[in-house]
């Protein structure tokens, strides 16, 4: 099995009205699909943007990618890495998620991302370690 890491950011189309119901919507469909197909991955967010990070066999990063690409709720997409792999990142997770909020916007400020610089204007190393770091606050 050959794995892939892809990495892209997009600006988000969310209006803040609707924003929780449609992340959790996103989550819902993205934890269920993942799994079956063997995908792992954090997703970030902000009200500007999103990033996210997909790891598994090619086929499916390709699929889950793809669908990611006709998604309403995103606009500007960039594809920032694909890349073989030796081991996954985010083992477990079929979906990880961190938003920017009160409780992680010192993590998010650490890495350059606030209200005036968004997410999804972070090159990849950026945003590679912050999920990290992110993610070693879930663990």
């Amino acid at each position: 099995m050959s794995l892939v890491r892809l990495v892209y950011a997009s600006r988000s189309r969310l209006v803040e009205a609707d924003r929780r119901v449609e992340l959790a919507r996103i989550l819902e469909t993205a934890r269920r699909l993942n799994a079956e197909r063997h995908v792992t991955g954090f997703l970030m967010a902000t009200p500007g943007g999103f990033a996210q990070i997909l790891e598994g066999e090619a086929g499916s990063i390709a699929e889950t990618y793809g669908r990611i690409m006709v998604d309403p709720r995103h606009d500007d997409l960039r594809l920032l890495a694909q890349d073989a792999v030796a081991h996954r990142q985010f083992t477990g997770w079929a979906m990880a998620f961190a938003e920017h909020n009160e409780t992680t916007q010192f993590i998010f400020g650490l890495y350059g991302v606030s209200p005036e610089t968004d997410i999804f204007e972070q090159p990849l190393d950026v945003l590679l370690d912050l999920a990290g770091e992110l993610a070693n606050t879930r663990t």
